[in-house]
Formats: C-alpha cells, sequence, structure tokens
C-alpha cells in the first residue's frame, strides 16, 4: 500500500502561516480510519519526530497505512512554519516565545483543514512531551472536533519538584528561584544536534545502543533536525533555532502548576509513559487519572523496559507494542465521519 506526502500551509486565526505535512495512503480505504494530528514536543520539528525516511522512523505512515489520513503540523517557530520577526535576530534574554496556549491556534488551523479534506467532524490529536500539553489544551477548548487523544510522555503539573526540569534544574534562574531561567535562554535557542543522541543513549539501559536502536533512524533524525531550519549551517557547529515558550511552560509545569485541567477533556484518552522516560512523572500519571473525571474512556500504558523514543527504537523494543495498542485505542468509538 502506497502512501503519499504533500507539504503546504495553512493560515491561522491571527494570521500565521502554519507548515503541514500530510501522510495518507495513495488509495483510500472503504472504512475511513480516525484521521490523525501529529504534535511535536518543545524543542523538535514535526517531520523529525514523525515521518523521518527509513524504516520503522515515521509513525504517520504506521498509521497511515492502517487507513487513517495523518497531518503533522509545525507550530509557529518551528521546521516549515512562520517563525516570529525575533528569530531573525540574536536571541534575547526576554521573554520566551511561542507558548503552549499560543500553539492551539496552529492546532485549530491543522484540525480545520484535517476536517476539511476527509469531511470527519472529530479528529484525534497526537502530542509528544509538552505537546500532549497541547492537545490536551486543545481538547477542552474545542471538544466537539476532538474524539481520542493520544497523550506520549506528557507533563501535566502533578507535583512540584520535577528533577528534570523544576526546581534545582539548569532552567531555574539561581538569582530568581521559582522563575524561569530568562536570562540563560532567552526568548529562543540554538539547540546543538547531538543533544538528542545524549539524552537516548543516556536512556538505552544496554551497552550496544544499535541494538537497540537503528543507527539509521538515529542518522535520519539528526537530518532532519538540519533540515528544519533554512539557517542550520549558517553556524559552525550547525544548530537549529526553536523558541522558548514550550520550554518555559514545562518549567512551570515541573514546579507543579497545570496550564490545563483535564476535567475539561470529554473525548476518549490514552496516556503512553514508558519506564525510562524522565518526562513524565509517576505523580503526572496519577494526577491525570484523577482528574480525567468526564472523558469517556482512560486508558494509561506503562510500558516496562522502553525509552522516551520507543516510537522510533526497534520493533522489538516497544515499537511494535506501541503501535497496535495505538491502533486497538483509535478503533474504539470511530464516530468522526457523518
Amino acid at each position: 500500500m502506497a502512501c503519499v506526502r504533500r507539504d503546504f500551509t495553512v493560515k491561522t486565526v491571527d494570521g500565521v502561516q502554519i507548515g503541514i505535512r500530510s501522510v495518507q495512503l495513495k488509495s483510500p480505504p472503504d472504512e475511513p480510519a480516525v484521521p490523525m494530528i501529529l504534535m511535536h514536543g518543545t524543542r523538535i520539528p514535526g517531520i523529525s519526530e514523525f515521518d523521518l525516511p527509513v524504516a520503522g522512523g515515521s509513525l504517520a505512515e504506521d498509521l497511515a497505512r492502517a487507513g487513517h489520513v495523518c497531518y503533522i503540523p509545525d507550530a509557529r517557530g518551528f521546521g516549515a512554519s512562520a517563525r516570529p520577526d525575533a528569530m531573525n535576530e540574536p536571541p534575547r534574554p526576554t521573554k520566551p516565545i511561542v507558548r503552549s496556549l499560543e500553539i492551539t491556534r496552529d492546532v485549530d488551523a491543522a484540525v480545520n483543514a484535517l476536517r476539511a479534506e476527509t469531511g470527519a467532524d472529530r479528529v484525534g490529536l497526537f502530542g509528544w512531551g509538552t505537546g500532549g500539553t497541547v492537545v490536551l489544551i486543545y481538547a477542552a477548548l474545542w471538544p466537539e472536533n476532538v474524539s481520542h487523544i493520544i497523550l506520549y510522555n506528557p507533563l501535566y503539573g502533578g507535583a512540584p519538584d520535577h528533577p528534570e526540569i523544576g526546581r534545582g534544574s539548569r532552567w531555574e534562574d539561581p538569582e530568581r528561584p521559582a522563575r524561569f531561567n530568562q536570562k540563560k535562554y532567552g526568548n529562543y535557542y540554538f539547540n546543538q544536534v547531538d543533544m538528542l543522541r545524549k539524552g537516548w543513549d543516556n536512556q538505552i539501559p544496554i551497552e550496544d545502543k544499535d541494538a537497540w536502536r537503528d543507527p539509521a533512524v538515529l542518522a535520519a533524525f539528526e537530518q532532519a533536525l538540519l533540515n528544519g531550519d533554512p539557517t542550520s549551517l549558517d553556524r559552525d557547529p550547525p544548530t537549529y533555532r526553536s523558541p522558548n515558550g514550550m520550554l518555559e511552560d514545562s518549567f512551570y509545569m515541573g514546579l507543579g502548576h497545570k496550564l490545563v485541567h483535564a476535567n475539561q477533556v470529554y473525548c476518549r484518552v490514552m496516556v503512553i509513559s514508558p519506564q525510562y522516560d524522565t518526562w513524565t512523572r509517576r505523580e503526572d500519571l496519577a494526577a491525570l487519572k484523577d482528574d480525567l473525571i468526564h472523558a469517556e474512556e482512560v486508558r494509561i500504558w506503562e510500558p516496562a523496559n522502553t525509552t522516551h523514543y520507543i516510537l522510533l527504537d526497534r520493533p522489538e523494543r516497544g515499537r511494535d507494542e506501541a503501535l497496535r495498542r495505538m491502533e486497538d485505542f483509535l478503533s474504539q468509538g470511530k464516530s468522526g465521519l457523518d
């Protein structure tokens, strides 16, 4: 079954051009599956996470082969989307730009385009990391547009003292405790491409990292990060830009602040929290479970012996099981079409 890809832009309600990649079967199935939005996380544009051109590197293609029409939007300031003017100037120690609430406008533009193309009343949303927080907010704001959400390694603000991004972390202002370190990180940031490799390696519990993760997937991921910023090769070594708004939001959730209360969500919800992931805490899972009181269904899956990057690890390292469980979840309550 051949998949086709199309890159295009849509305009948000506030006039921002948002880049989207569509991935779907060349011949649509007779029985349409839930149309899907795949939303990236804090510092990584969408194609890098969801549509790498190597075997085992594209969640979008796997979902498309199951019949889903997939849209991969880049939030403003990322990838193929328009960047704020400030990102064409050197970074400044001013307020972080592109916050999660603002990104819901980008998600809304993608949702409306996907609904128009497929004829669906409602779509599914998948969010990685703080992208999961974004889709949770969207589902609360526009419940009539959403049938399912999958929160993958989400932050929620279920407790204070997050060890990676809360008090005492590098993201905290040493002169103003419990404040984001705006003086160091500022409005946007230049990211080193190898940051992904280092974090991933630390979570793989065996010496031979290639036995756990296909090196072709890692190489494609790093190349996609560079491809996602037209200025990446202007710097030596190459780096790519990302706004810091989602990082600031992540920091405050790490202090125990909730950006949205999950009791405002009414659709089906699945939460995926791999064992070795350090972003989602057990307190976040417990708080989500307690707060999702109106959700039509709640599934929480905590796969043992898996990393934050389970969707890009080798099939036997949890990827195949994750795909199977997601498809089972999405097959429930398929009522998006007229």
